[in-house]
């Protein structure tokens, strides 16, 4: 049954047709630039396997044989062994006698010296602050305390002193002087003489409001 329907189904030639000529034309297009490139390639090869990798190698050599092993003598013959002979004279001119005269001169001097300054400044200072200067800085600073305590309470007196004094001589006779003088004084003046000048003040005013009403008219 399938081989039937094959058979009676025609064949798709157009598809065909239109992948073989796709084909072509990549072909076409392919094929030049692949044959650059194997020809690129072989070029390449060629030229590095007998140009560069010759060429790499003799300056390879050149440069082991100038360079490298040159300087390799000049450091193992002459600069290592100058470096020791150098080192050497250093160590034996410069760092023996420094080192010896550090133990044997300097170190002991300074010893000495620290001992002499120990036993005629720092020792006699030392005593000095221990037994003298610090007992009378306490005791200073004790009676400076004690005066300051003093004085304030006698400032303290004083002031309770002069105040009682200021009232007794200006601040009670100021007192009577207004509670006495003062304020009957002041209640007379207001009664016998504000009142009546205020009264006087207000007839006045009303007596030339008259006027100008009587002479030019208008609203009283």
């Amino acid at each position: 049954m399938n081989t039937e329907k094959t058979r009676s189904q025609p064949p798709n030639q157009p598809t065909g047709c239109l992948t073989g000529v796709a084909r072509v034309i990549a072909l076409v297009v392919v094929l030049p630039v692949r044959l650059v490139w194997d020809a690129l390639v072989f070029c390449l090869e060629l030229l590095w396997r007998w140009v560069l990798a010759p060429v790499g190698r003799a300056l390879g050599w050149l440069i082991h044989h100038l360079v490298v092993i040159p300087l390799r003598f000049l450091w193992e013959w002459v600069i290592v062994p100058v470096g020791r002979a150098l080192w050497w004279a250093m160590d034996l001119l410069v760092v023996t006698p420094l080192t010896w005269l550090w133990r044997w001169v300097l170190l002991p001097v300074l010893k000495a010296l620290w001992w002499v300054v120990d036993l005629l400044v720092v020792t006699p200072l030392g005593w000095l602050w221990r037994h003298v200067l610090a007992p009378v800085g306490r005791a200073v600073g004790a009676a400076l305390a004690w005066a300051w305590g003093v004085a304030g309470r006698i400032s303290s007196a004083v002031a309770r002193a002069l105040g009682w004094v200021l009232w007794n001589a200006v601040g009670r006779p100021l007192a009577w002087t207004y509670r006495v003088v003062l304020t009957p004084l002041g209640h007379w003046l207001r009664a016998w003489v504000w009142r009546p000048a205020a009264a006087v003040a207000r007839a006045v005013r009303a007596a030339a409001r008259e006027v100008r009403v009587a002479l030019f008219g208008g609203p009283r």
